[in-house]
């Protein structure tokens, strides 16, 4: 049987080997040397090209200007994003597979249930982003392929005019359709991957929650059955023991966690705030019955969904952390002995450490930032509309 973790995020994983950006069991050298030859060609090489010619080209019309911003402003903050995974491939999978240890593993009904509702949304938010990312893959490249005219799902800069001859044309047309199938998939599938951890840290604490407040079922004995009381006590603390160290995970898995995805989501904050602006003025310029306007649709409800990933389950692990202490004060801590009561008041200092995902240790990964994150979008189309008008208007 697979392990939660495998469960939930299986085909985030199976996309992330297929780029060399997950290590396998077999992480042999030539398999690093491939994930770093697509990076820098399907990346940072696309990334730089097509900002050259961005920059350079005269000719092209308003439209595809406004894509190829809204893809270089994507993919110049990603490369950042995905580099961590490259670097620390087996700090990152050790992270991945944190809650996948055995120890984790659901002991009653409650647990499970606990659980399964986590793998489920998990798994179901994984599902949607990929074919989410196909939809948008197709609507970006199939016109394109199958087009009249000779061109390309992005335009980067080349020395030479790459529809010269067929054999140029088409080998050109293979690369830029690769660049955008690598720059889609590994920037989209990250996204439900660190949010779904997130909330596999918030279901922890649930079923921490669980087992301190009936924290009683070890000791209702002592009013019952005083023969029985010694054993009833020593079931109890060996019970919170149990939650003590699992806590003490959850703590620990909570700062692994930021040492490796807090700058990830940082890069994705920055290159949505420019990515959603371009995608909201694109949208202005273009018919609102075509495929451009189709296009800038997706879009943008791809990059605000990738965001929003981050922000909803932030908030969720932020608010369960929060509602610890309450949890231990609603449980029988009043028949337990001093021995038990003084780890409970432990307990509840600790939960006071307030448990707020950062991203590059600067933003809190919070709804409030979501909405801050569209605001300053917004903010960004007002002004870049304010140079079209003419002066005095």
């Amino acid at each position: 049987m697979l392990d939660i973790i495998q469960q939930s995020f299986k085909i985030n994983l199976i996309v992330l080997k297929m780029f060399g950006l997950y290590p396998s069991e077999n992480n042999s050298v030539f398999v690093k040397v491939r994930a770093y030859t697509l990076y820098f060609t399907l990346l940072v090489l696309a990334t730089i090209l097509t900002l050259v010619n961005l920059v350079l080209d005269k000719n092209s019309g308003t439209t595809q200007k406004n894509l190829m911003t809204v893809f270089v402003s994507e993919t110049m903050f990603i490369s950042f994003k995905v580099l961590p995974f490259l670097r620390y491939g087996e700090k990152i999978k050790n992270c991945i597979n944190f809650f996948g240890h055995k120890d984790f593993a659901p002991k009653d009904f409650e647990e499970k249930q606990i659980t399964a509702k986590c793998i489920r949304i998990c798994r179901r938010n994984s599902t949607v982003y990929f074919y989410g990312i196909v939809m948008a893959e197709i609507v970006w490249n199939v016109p394109v392929i199958f087009s009249k005219e000779k061109k390309f799902p992005i335009y980067p800069w080349l020395p030479y005019d790459p529809t010269s001859t067929n054999l140029i044309y088409y080998a050109m047309l293979v690369y830029t359709t690769s660049v955008m199938l690598y720059d889609g998939f590994v920037a989209t599938m990250t996204d439900p991957l660190i949010g779904g951890l997130a909330y596999h840290a918030t279901a922890q604490i649930k079923i921490l929650k669980y087992n301190l407040e009936n924290i009683d079922k070890h000791v209702h004995k002592i009013t019952m059955e005083n023969e029985y009381s010694t054993i009833a006590y020593k079931m109890a603390y060996k019970h919170l023991k149990q939650c003590v160290n699992r806590h003490n995970h959850i703590l620990n898995f909570f700062v692994d966690y930021e040492e490796c995805f807090s700058w990830c989501v940082f890069w994705q904050f920055a290159s949505s705030v420019l990515a959603l602006c371009f995608c909201c003025r694109g949208s202005t310029l273009v018919a609102i019955a075509s495929i451009s306007s189709l296009t800038y649709f997706l879009c943008f409800l791809v990059i605000s969904g990738q965001i929003l990933f981050y922000c909803h389950y932030g908030t969720l692990l932020y608010e369960e952390n929060k509602s610890l202490a309450e949890s231990i004060y609603m449980g029988c801590w009043f028949q337990c002995d001093v021995k038990i009561r003084k780890v409970l008041i432990m307990m509840m200092e600790r939960s006071k450490r307030s448990m707020v995902f950062t991203a590059g240790a600067v933003i809190n990964v919070t709804f409030q930032t979501f909405l801050s994150v569209l605001k300053t979008s917004y903010s960004l189309v007002a002004v870049l509309n304010s140079f079209d008008k003419p002066v005095g208007e």
